[in-house]
């Protein structure tokens, strides 16, 4: 029995092709027509064929043998009966397109590509003007399809390997978030706390002799404590915290491993913003940069900073395939700009969001650099 061994991609397009089994129902109407003694080894060899074809998307490793068989039945039917069994062929062709071995791929192509030519030749003669003008055509998108299905397979392939790369990126970043938190910990927070034990210890033990020593020590380990809670205040606030500067070579990094081109206008290294401000625009730039890795198709995307004495202005354009939008200008109700325009908001930003099918995406997130919410912020 053949063990299956395909991804479930061979597989899937293994269940779609086997509906076009159907269409044997031309040679096995030509089979009937036979005499009773070829028409059961015509039968016969039909039903080996099918089996060929259906074990093609099961077993990878046999795959290439049971095309050969394939291709042997399909002669044996032109050269024993009619060339029209040569249309057999295009069960075999997509099932040369899922080959993932070069080599594989290029001798079954090979191979077909030389029995076309002995089938054409031991038919030739019966050809006429109209014959040929059906079969070479149809032949020549029989050769193009195993081209166009691994096309297709190698495109998802490197889609599934870039999820796997931003995935285990994002696995990294946590990890490294993780390390620098317990390192954090350990040399601030943690050597304070010692520092409050030693001191509450000694507290203790001056007490009886000592009050006014134990009362100054007391006043120590509440000074620490206070220290301790601005140290947890500030690691706290460290994490996930997000730079413009930081962003952009992250955002270099995915839209490369995305075989995206990126074009930068701006210093994104200079910008003059408070930290909040930095983070939330970085925030904003990397789910833009998502958005269009996940969802444009784009070959080209460019991230323009504009910064004045008032305003800083981040603008990301592409050129893929554009998306739905209510109207121009407005934000649409997906999750990611939605998400944007809030983080915007809590700054007095603003967001605007332009696309359409023929000249890509554009989106431009503005904000001022006195933030009414901030003032508000630092005065409470």
């Amino acid at each position: 029995m053949f063990k299956r061994e395909g991804r479930p991609l061979n597989r899937g397009m293994g269940i779609f092709q086997m509906i076009w089994l159907i269409y044997l129902a031309s040679p096995i109407y030509n089979i009937l027509q036979l005499p009773v003694h070829e028409m059961w080894i015509g039968l016969a060899v039909l039903l080996v064929f099918v089996i060929a074809t259906v074990c093609c998307y099961l077993s990878e490793s046999k795959r290439l043998l049971l095309i050969l068989l394939m291709m042997a039945i399909i002669v044996f039917f032109c050269l024993r009966y009619d060339l029209g069994f040569w249309f057999m062929g295009f069960y075999a062709a997509p099932v040369i397109g899922l080959l993932r071995s070069k080599v594989q791929f290029i001798a079954a192509l090979g191979i077909m590509a030389v029995l076309f030519v002995f089938v054409l030749g031991f038919h030739l003669e019966q050809f006429s003007g109209n014959e040929l003008a059906v079969i070479l055509p149809s032949s020549a998108l029989m050769f193009g399809l195993p081209f166009i299905l691994r096309a297709g397979m190698r495109s998802r392939e490197l889609r599934a390997r870039l999820n796997s790369a931003n995935e285990e990126i994002e696995r990294l970043v946590k990890n490294e978030e993780r390390q620098r938190i317990s390192r954090d910990l350990h040399d601030t927070l943690g050597h304070t706390l010692s520092l409050i034990t030693l001191k509450s210890e000694l507290a203790e033990k001056l007490i009886l002799r000592s009050p006014e020593r134990a009362v100054a020590e007391v006043k120590d380990i509440q000074m620490t404590a206070r220290a301790a809670l601005k140290q947890v205040r500030e690691l706290v606030s460290g994490i996930n915290t997000v730079s413009v500067k930081d962003e952009i070579r992250h955002t270099e990094q995915l839209l490369t491993a995305a075989m995206i081109e990126l074009e930068t206008e701006g210093d994104f290294g200079a910008v003059q913003a408070s930290p909040i401000t930095q983070n939330i625009l970085g925030m904003c730039l990397r789910e833009a940069i998502n958005n269009v890795v996940k969802h444009s198709k784009a070959t080209k995307c460019k991230v323009e900073l504009i910064e004045n004495t008032s305003q800083i202005s981040i603008t990301v354009s592409d050129n893929g395939v554009g998306a739905q939008c209510p109207s121009p200008g407005t934000v649409s109700s997906g999750r990611g700009l939605l998400g944007m325009k809030e983080r915007l908001d809590l700054i007095d930003g603003k967001l605007e969001f332009q696309s359409s099918s023929e000249s890509g995406t554009q989106v431009t997130m503005t904000v001022n650099k006195i933030v009414k919410n901030q003032q508000a912020g630092g005065e409470a």
